[in-house]
């Protein structure tokens, strides 16, 4: 039997390949797709291209800081603290600016649009996973449930104020995960479930009076036109696909650089395609949370688990709505680092060296390579 160090590292090169596989695959779907759009919208390819590799780099970047500081970060309460203040910041001045097809989501920074939301998916798992390593096994109701989701609500408030209905749904139940991770006592497990069944459930009843209209309406109801495109796209890509690059159906595919990527897999890769880019994905979120597990730190459980969860789920829901599942609205979430989508990318890359930053440093792999 293998000594953990050393099944720790094995995982770890395991999943650093597999994300570079990812990115790779990622880069090639990103570059058919905007091709591929631009024969129905009024974009410049190239130069969405070079955009999209920038942030690839700027992700590449911040995924490498976060690996160096993220846990000298996590532990610092000042750091956290001023963080989750800068999120918060960030999210109110998003709420000033011009608005952009009717919604207030972007900052401008140079030739980029910065989506501060996305900074949630990092920022808020990172200070819980702060958080519930300093309060240790308290078994107090309001330290362990009812103060993290007070807080980190605020957050989500914001960001539905833009609006962004499907962001705040997505960080809301990233919230959540990262309570459920973080709490340890059973009793207190037990009413975090009936807390946050109540919630849910006002939330549900009293939906018309907090929603508009129209965002009631995307939730109940799907695109049967961009589902139907992305349908025939797949539907012609058959078993193997039609070849790289290669395919006519994705030129009709509303969107296919973003919500429906899945038609441009399904087409050029085939039904295979699809599969083994779900496989790809199983295995990011798999490993991180098993090399987490590994390290028995609970702060870098918390994080890793928390990431590989929201990665995971945006990953469901663009598949399905991808392949034009009826009951499945189209919700605008992108496939991470496959999906068109610059603060998307930074943030997952970003997200991901936090992670194996924290697996790293609190593992016996520091002290190995230290040797």
């Amino acid at each position: 039997m293998l000594p953990q160090r050393l099944v720790i590292k094995h995982n770890f090169i395991f999943y650093l390949i597999i994300l570079g596989i990812t990115l790779f695959v990622g880069v090639l779907f990103i570059y058919s797709s905007l091709f591929a759009i631009s024969d129905i919208k009024e974009i410049n390819p190239d130069q969405k291209f070079q955009t999209y590799i920038i942030a690839l780099i700027l992700g590449f970047l911040g995924a490498v800081i976060a690996f160096m500081f993220s846990d000298t970060f996590t532990k610092n309460k000042h750091i956290m603290i001023a963080l989750f203040v800068f999120l918060n910041l960030i999210l109110i001045i998003v709420l000033f600016t011009q608005p952009i097809a009717g919604v207030k989501r972007w900052l401008n920074i140079g030739p980029f649009q910065f989506q501060p939301s996305e900074l949630a998916k990092l920022i808020i798992p990172a200070f819980l996973a702060f958080y519930y390593t300093q309060i240790q096994n308290k078994k107090n109701l309001l330290i362990n449930v009812i103060f993290p989701i007070l807080v980190c609500g605020f957050s989500i408030f914001l960001i539905f104020l833009e609006p962004d209905l499907s962001s705040s749904l997505i960080i809301t139940m990233l919230t959540l995960i990262t309570i459920f991770l973080g709490i340890r006592d059973k009793k207190v497990m037990l009413f975090f479930f009936i807390f946050t069944l109540i919630i849910i459930s006002v939330l549900f009843i009293f939906k018309d009076n907090f929603l508009q209209t129209y965002q009631i309406s995307r939730l109940t109801s799907s695109d049967d036109f961009q589902s139907q495109r992305s349908r025939d796209a797949i539907t012609n890509g058959g078993l193997i696909g039609t070849g790289p690059f290669a395919g006519e159906f994705k030129y009709y595919v509303p969107e296919s650089y973003s919500d429906f990527i899945i038609s441009v897999i399904g087409e050029e890769w085939g039904k295979l395609g699809i599969v083994m880019v779900l496989t790809l994905f199983f295995f990011l979120s798999h490993e991180l949370v098993y090399l987490a597990y590994l390290t028995k730190d609970h702060g870098t459980f918390i994080f890793c688990g928390a990431t590989a969860s929201w990665i995971f789920i945006q990953v469901v829901i663009n598949t399905l709505v991808g392949l034009g599942v009826p009951w499945m609205p189209v919700t605008g979430v992108t496939l991470p680092m496959v999906s068109y989508g610059n603060s998307s990318m930074i943030v997952t890359l970003t997200s991901i060296g936090w992670g194996l930053g924290l697996i790293y440093h609190n593992s016996e792999l520091a002290s190995s390579d230290e040797e």
